[in-house]
């Protein structure tokens, strides 16, 4: 097995995929196509020690890109842009084009450790679509409810008429992704496997369990301290010299956050041991949000541990 040396930065825009290939200093550019993905493929195929291709999210326009190279059987990693950013301004590199882009991405991946996606099968992408669906619709409908809000009673004319014929289309077509979401999960074992242990925890329901799924697929993979920081509810240290600062949470994946924020409320209430945590952390004086943070991470922490229990794959290791 050839030593792995080579790191690929893929900038990733509308139109186009510009590539940076270290340390060989090899620039290239395809179209954002299936015909110009193909195309990068095939240039990449010959090349021997890959490690790394590193991209960053870029609202969606990186999707066919990755499920190409994860097809391709590709070492595929994606970064957080902002830390991207400060990464080429830690190395002095202050001009920003999509060549030069392509390069910090191909550096820091050289230079900085760098996780590599899980392999999305075909159901997982579909679920993804669907929660990135979900929460465009709620999205919609909150706009709308608050137009709504804002209607004098006085108003004339067909707009109060019009918005509730918005809202009754965005919330059946909301429930409609929910049944697919549903049937995604039926669809495939594994899936439904994992969203049962996720939703044998009080608090998490379908929807949770979908949201938990398509936006952290490392659960079950990774130990405690990880997979919280991942998230961004690890308390975070802040501290010089004899001054020991506040501990506070920083960064993460707001969506799965979101999602668990909601799904402790219901836990606190209805779940002897989540109950006492939080009664136990109120008692000592903590703050309720410090409180509540406190237990989506034990929440989170006991998820991981279940899905690592009932994960086939990592038992037999």
């Amino acid at each position: 097995m050839p030593y792995a040396t080579r790191f690929v930065g893929i900038d990733i825009s509308k139109s186009f995929l510009d590539v940076c290939l270290l340390p060989d200093q090899e620039k290239a550019r395809f179209a954002n196509t299936a015909e110009g993905v193909a195309a990068l493929i095939a240039f990449l195929a010959p090349l021997k020690g890959i490690a790394r291709l590193i991209l960053e999210p870029t609202g969606g326009y990186e999707r066919l890109t990755v499920a190409a190279l994860q097809a391709a059987q590709l070492p595929v990693a994606k970064v957080n842009a902002g830390q991207v950013r400060q990464f080429a301004r830690a190395c002095g590199q202050l001009s920003k084009t999509d060549t030069i882009d392509a390069f910090v991405l191909a550096d820091c991946g050289r230079r900085m450790q760098t996780r590599i996606l899980p392999q999305r099968s075909s159901r997982q992408a579909a679920l993804e679509e669907l929660v990135l669906r979900y929460r465009q619709l709620s999205h919609m409908i909150v706009q709308e409810k608050n137009r709504r809000e804002k209607l004098n009673h006085g108003t004339q004319g067909r707009t109060k008429e019009w918005i509730e014929q918005t809202l009754g289309f965005l919330v059946k077509q909301r429930q409609a992704v929910v049944d697919d979401m549903a049937e995604c999960l039926r669809a495939d074992p594994e899936l439904g496997r994992k969203a049962e242990v996720l939703m044998s925890l009080k608090g998490i329901g379908l929807r949770t369990a979908c949201f938990l799924l398509a936006g952290q697929p490392e659960l079950g993979l990774l130990n405690k301290a990880q997979i919280a920081k991942l998230v961004g509810v690890a308390p975070l240290n802040r501290d010089s010299g004899a001054m020991r600062g506040k501990r506070m949470i920083a960064g993460g994946r707001r969506p799965v956050r979101d999602a668990l924020y909601l799904a402790a409320l219901p836990a606190i209430r209805f779940d002897p041991a989540i109950k006492a945590f939080y009664t136990s952390l109120r008692g000592r004086g903590k703050p309720g949000k410090v409180a509540l943070v406190a237990v989506i991470r034990k929440m989170l922490i006991i998820l991981n541990a279940r899905l690592r229990d009932n994960n086939p794959a990592v038992l037999d290791r």
